[in-house]
């Protein structure tokens, strides 16, 4: 099993603290559309910062997700899975070696230098990205084994097969990136319930990633705080009146501007990082906001006046044929980025990575 080679029409599953989402995609003729779909709430503490902690309940939670899918006939039992974003490294490296044999001992040196972790207590990846002048650009992504052992043990429980473990922000590419032919310098927020990542993509790669300071239930909470609003309230006045001055009275807009600028912030450097430890930069183009978190009004507007460049929502539903829009609504879909991802890796046949 690798992280990154796949079968056929496996099924993409993604795995966040708080909920299960499952999407089977299906060719038909040059269009893809869904064939199965389902989400379930998990548990309290059964997943937490994405580690598994109660495996029985969450194979049971995944058990009654595929058993209560929305879609016709079988599923297969295939899966390509995500791993959290916080277990997980993605890297560009340089590196001179003589020939390929040569590099393979030069990466163990750099996972060494990178990781805090020793390789005997990893699993990692890597890909070829483009060799020049003997230098080598490769991508390199690994997780801890605990974890993925953990992902593994926990899906073969619910008779599934893991044939693929894949990184979230892999995932997303898929989907926003890849399938779209969308290949401008760009960096894409995916903003979850309890976390947020960024990751810049740039000639066909994932550069680099970064987890941010802020999450969709962060700011649910900073709002129920400052306006004495129950929780659930605090999220129905956030999709609805959003960073507009002028819903509300402006309340919501003055209570997450300080969040909104410490995010900017964040990008800011995440850009410096991009223009000063890469070679051969390009002009990033456009920000893709992502994920559950990022629905709410005019969070695009307010980035892009701020940061001088192209900010919007992703569209997951571009190129792909929605089969229920009263339940993909524009909110409901952004919260399913990872899984129609994970899915559009099932349907490839090439090998991505070599596995290590």
């Amino acid at each position: 099993m690798s992280f990154f080679s796949t079968t056929e029409k496996a099924f993409g599953l993604d795995i966040s603290d708080k909920t299960l989402r499952l999407i089977q995609l299906v060719k038909n003729g040059k269009k893809i559309k869904i064939k199965h779909f389902n989400e379930i709430t998990l548990p309290t503490d059964c997943v937490v910062n994405g580690e598994i902690k109660k495996i029985e309940p969450f194979v049971e939670s995944l058990k009654k997700l595929i058993k209560t899918r929305i879609g016709r006939g079988t599923i297969s039992n295939e899966v390509v899975a995500v791993l959290p974003e916080a277990e997980t490294f993605l890297k560009t490296l340089y590196i001179a070696a003589e020939d390929e044999i040569s590099l393979q001992d030069k990466i163990k040196e750099e996972i060494k230098l990178h990781l805090p972790l020793d390789i005997e207590e990893i699993y990692y990846d890597w890909q070829l990205v483009e060799k020049i002048n003997g230098i080598y650009t490769i991508i390199l992504g690994a997780s801890p084994k605990k974890i993925v052992d953990s992902y593994i043990e926990a899906l073969e429980a619910a008779n599934l097969i893991p044939v693929v473990i894949e990184i979230e922000a892999a995932a997303i590419s898929h989907l926003l990136i890849d399938f779209n032919q969308d290949q401008q310098t760009q960096i894409v927020i995916d903003i979850g319930a309890n976390r947020t990542g960024l990751f810049l993509y740039d000639r066909g790669m994932i550069k680099f990633t970064v987890s941010l300071p802020i999450s969709g239930k962060e700011l649910d909470n900073i709002i129920a705080e400052s306006l004495d609003l129950e929780i659930d309230k605090a999220e129905e006045a956030k999709i609805t009146f959003g960073l507009d001055a002028n819903q509300a009275n402006g309340a919501l807009f003055e209570v997450l501007t300080p969040t909104i600028e410490e995010l900017v912030q964040q990008i800011k450097l995440a850009i410096e990082f991009y223009y000063e430890n890469f070679n051969d930069t390009r002009l990033i183009e456009q920000i893709v906001l992502c994920g559950g978190g990022a629905n709410f009004i005019n969070i695009e507007n307010i980035l892009s006046q701020k940061l001088k460049i192209k900010v919007l929502k992703s569209q997951p539903f571009k190129k792909l044929i929605n089969p229920d829009p009263k339940f993909f609504t524009e909110s409901k879909s952004q919260s399913f980025i990872t899984a129609i991802g994970l899915a559009l890796r099932g349907l490839a046949s090439e090998t991505f990575y070599d596995y290590h």
